[in-house]
């Protein structure tokens, strides 16, 4: 008598969410941006394709969710590590140098999310505007907390800052993947920190 399959144990809603956004990961990871689609994601996880278009809907929502997730785990990290530091030159530098820690860390890591953030949205503006006001947000917040408690008036809103802080690490984390020691883009990193910080406390 041949046995039963043995039942899939029970996943939550999160859990069986975070089960495909793994698989989806190693699908991109194993055959590029071109490969993600509902189906490769299903086949990977080993569930019905309709799991992966119930939970994600089209393909772009599956991609964006991907970006959604890295910018909910690198973001505290960055913002955790700028905290410390009770002047703005300080925070800037802490931070960056957070991120550029990570990036050199997981550089295959943050290579992925880059194509999917530059190709596999498919030119969905209001999809890439959401990947970034999560980044945008979290950065306005905690420039808002910072400056409450250190009594620190910018010379730009927060907003703005924001936006700076966006562009400074966008161009760094790409430069440190050409830059095998690290050397060129932490000459940048210090001289860019340096005049940012200025620039806002002129």
């Amino acid at each position: 008598m041949t046995p039963e399959p043995a039942p899939r144990a029970y996943r939550s809603r999160a859990e069986r969410r975070d089960e495909l956004l793994d698989a989806a990961a190693l699908v991109v990871r194993d055959g590029g941006v071109e490969a993600l689609t509902t189906r490769a994601v299903a086949e990977r996880a080993g569930v019905a394709h309709g799991v992966v278009h119930y939970t994600f809907g089209a393909r772009q929502h599956l991609v964006l969710a991907l970006l959604e997730r890295q910018a909910r785990d690198v973001l505290p990290r960055v913002l955790a590590a700028a905290e410390e530091h009770d002047d703005l030159a300080g925070a800037l530098e802490a931070g960056v140098s957070a991120y550029l820690a990570l990036v050199r860390a997981e550089p295959e890591r943050f290579l992925l999310l880059e194509s999917l953030s530059g190709t596999a949205l498919g030119g969905d503006d209001a999809l890439v505007r959401g990947e970034r006001a999560l980044w945008h947000d979290g950065l306005v917040a905690a420039i808002e907390r910072w400056t409450a408690r250190h009594g620190v008036a910018l010379a730009e809103p927060a907003a703005v800052v924001a936006d700076a802080v966006l562009a400074l690490v966008d161009g760094l984390g790409r430069a440190a993947w050409s830059d095998p020691d690290g050397s060129a883009t932490d000459r940048a990193r210090a001289l860019l920190v340096r005049g940012l910080a200025h620039a806002l406390t002129r």
